[in-house]
Protein backbone atom coordinates (compact mmCIF):
# COMPACT_ATOMS: atom_id res chain seq x y z
CA UNK A 1 0.00 0.00 0.00
CA UNK A 2 1.15 3.54 -0.21
CA UNK A 3 2.06 5.77 2.46
CA UNK A 4 -0.99 7.07 4.10
CA UNK A 5 0.65 10.20 4.21
CA UNK A 6 1.21 10.75 -0.17
CA UNK A 7 -3.00 9.10 -0.44
CA UNK A 8 -3.75 12.08 2.86
CA UNK A 9 -2.03 14.58 0.82
CA UNK A 10 -3.77 13.62 -2.53
CA UNK A 11 -7.22 13.21 -0.33
CA UNK A 12 -6.50 16.95 0.92
CA UNK A 13 -6.36 17.97 -2.42
CA UNK A 14 -9.51 16.95 -3.60
CA UNK A 15 -11.95 19.92 -5.13
CA UNK A 16 -9.00 22.59 -5.10
CA UNK A 17 -7.70 23.76 -8.34
CA UNK A 18 -4.11 23.69 -9.48
CA UNK A 19 -2.56 26.66 -10.86
CA UNK A 20 -3.96 26.82 -14.20
CA UNK A 21 -1.85 26.89 -17.78
CA UNK A 22 -2.62 28.99 -20.30
CA UNK A 23 -1.34 28.85 -24.00
CA UNK A 24 -2.13 30.12 -27.36
CA UNK A 25 -3.45 27.64 -30.20
CA UNK A 26 -0.77 28.61 -33.47
CA UNK A 27 -0.28 27.46 -36.32
CA UNK A 28 3.12 25.77 -36.26
CA UNK A 29 1.73 23.75 -33.44
CA UNK A 30 -1.41 23.02 -35.10
CA UNK A 31 0.38 21.38 -38.09
CA UNK A 32 3.10 19.55 -35.75
CA UNK A 33 0.38 17.73 -34.20
CA UNK A 34 -1.65 16.67 -36.78
CA UNK A 35 1.53 15.58 -38.63
CA UNK A 36 2.58 13.85 -35.25
CA UNK A 37 -1.02 11.99 -34.83
CA UNK A 38 -0.89 11.35 -38.60
CA UNK A 39 -4.37 13.30 -39.66
CA UNK A 40 -3.65 15.05 -42.86
CA UNK A 41 -7.18 16.58 -42.55
CA UNK A 42 -7.27 20.28 -43.60
CA UNK A 43 -9.76 21.34 -41.22
CA UNK A 44 -6.54 20.91 -38.25
CA UNK A 45 -4.42 23.85 -40.13
CA UNK A 46 -7.54 26.20 -38.46
CA UNK A 47 -8.92 24.21 -35.60
CA UNK A 48 -7.34 22.40 -32.86
CA UNK A 49 -7.51 18.45 -33.27
CA UNK A 50 -10.04 16.97 -29.89
CA UNK A 51 -6.57 15.59 -28.44
CA UNK A 52 -4.67 18.53 -28.73
CA UNK A 53 -6.24 20.07 -25.59
CA UNK A 54 -3.72 17.37 -23.84
CA UNK A 55 -0.73 18.99 -25.28
CA UNK A 56 -1.92 22.00 -23.16
CA UNK A 57 -2.13 20.25 -20.12
CA UNK A 58 -0.69 17.09 -19.90
CA UNK A 59 -2.66 14.82 -16.82
CA UNK A 60 0.84 15.22 -15.13
CA UNK A 61 -0.05 18.61 -14.01
CA UNK A 62 -2.39 16.43 -11.81
CA UNK A 63 0.20 14.17 -10.40
CA UNK A 64 3.10 16.66 -8.92
CA UNK A 65 1.68 15.78 -5.49
CA UNK A 66 2.12 12.07 -6.22
CA UNK A 67 5.43 12.31 -7.37
CA UNK A 68 6.80 10.94 -3.61
CA UNK A 69 5.06 7.97 -4.52
CA UNK A 70 6.95 7.35 -7.28
CA UNK A 71 7.28 8.25 -11.20
CA UNK A 72 5.51 5.65 -13.88
CA UNK A 73 2.00 6.71 -13.65
CA UNK A 74 -0.36 4.79 -16.43
CA UNK A 75 -3.13 6.54 -18.31
CA UNK A 76 -5.93 4.90 -17.06
CA UNK A 77 -8.20 6.39 -19.90
CA UNK A 78 -9.49 9.61 -20.69
CA UNK A 79 -13.06 10.89 -21.31
CA UNK A 80 -13.61 14.45 -22.81
CA UNK A 81 -16.50 16.53 -23.49
CA UNK A 82 -16.10 18.77 -26.31
CA UNK A 83 -18.18 22.16 -25.93
CA UNK A 84 -17.07 24.46 -28.43
CA UNK A 85 -14.09 24.15 -31.54
CA UNK A 86 -10.61 25.40 -30.30
CA UNK A 87 -10.09 27.46 -33.22
CA UNK A 88 -6.24 29.12 -34.28
CA UNK A 89 -5.78 32.36 -32.18
CA UNK A 90 -7.78 30.98 -29.29
CA UNK A 91 -5.78 31.71 -26.12
CA UNK A 92 -6.90 28.48 -23.95
CA UNK A 93 -6.46 28.10 -19.99
CA UNK A 94 -6.69 24.55 -18.26
CA UNK A 95 -7.74 24.19 -14.67
CA UNK A 96 -7.50 21.17 -13.02
CA UNK A 97 -8.31 19.95 -9.75
CA UNK A 98 -8.18 16.05 -8.36
CA UNK A 99 -11.14 14.98 -7.86
CA UNK A 100 -10.90 11.36 -6.18
CA UNK A 101 -8.40 9.59 -4.75
CA UNK A 102 -8.52 6.02 -3.84
CA UNK A 103 -6.63 2.35 -3.37
CA UNK A 104 -7.35 -1.21 -4.66
CA UNK A 105 -5.46 -4.31 -3.72
CA UNK A 106 -5.44 -7.32 -5.70
CA UNK A 107 -3.67 -10.36 -6.26
CA UNK A 108 -1.05 -8.70 -7.62
CA UNK A 109 -0.23 -5.83 -5.40
CA UNK A 110 -1.67 -2.72 -4.16
CA UNK A 111 -2.61 0.04 -7.04
CA UNK A 112 -3.09 4.17 -6.37
CA UNK A 113 -5.63 5.60 -9.02
CA UNK A 114 -6.12 9.34 -8.79
CA UNK A 115 -8.98 10.49 -10.73
CA UNK A 116 -9.09 14.37 -11.96
CA UNK A 117 -10.98 16.82 -14.17
CA UNK A 118 -9.77 19.55 -15.84
CA UNK A 119 -11.64 22.44 -17.76
CA UNK A 120 -10.40 24.34 -20.62
CA UNK A 121 -11.45 27.61 -21.45
CA UNK A 122 -10.89 30.27 -24.44
CA UNK A 123 -10.37 33.98 -24.08
CA UNK A 124 -13.64 35.07 -23.74
CA UNK A 125 -14.60 32.96 -21.02
CA UNK A 126 -16.32 30.38 -22.26
CA UNK A 127 -15.53 26.18 -21.84
CA UNK A 128 -14.47 24.53 -25.03
CA UNK A 129 -13.95 21.20 -23.43
CA UNK A 130 -14.02 19.43 -20.05
CA UNK A 131 -11.67 15.99 -19.50
CA UNK A 132 -12.10 13.57 -16.56
CA UNK A 133 -9.35 11.04 -16.30
CA UNK A 134 -7.38 8.32 -14.56
CA UNK A 135 -4.01 7.83 -13.71
CA UNK A 136 -2.79 4.54 -12.65
CA UNK A 137 0.22 3.82 -10.22
CA UNK A 138 1.41 0.24 -8.80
Amino acid sequence: MATTTVVDRLRARIGKAAPPVSATVEAGHLKRFAEAIGDPNPRWLSEAPPSFLVAIAPTSIHLAEAEEYGKGWLNGGNRFEYIEPVRLGDRITATGKVAEVYEKTGSSGSLLFIIFETEYVNQHGRPVARLRGTAIRR
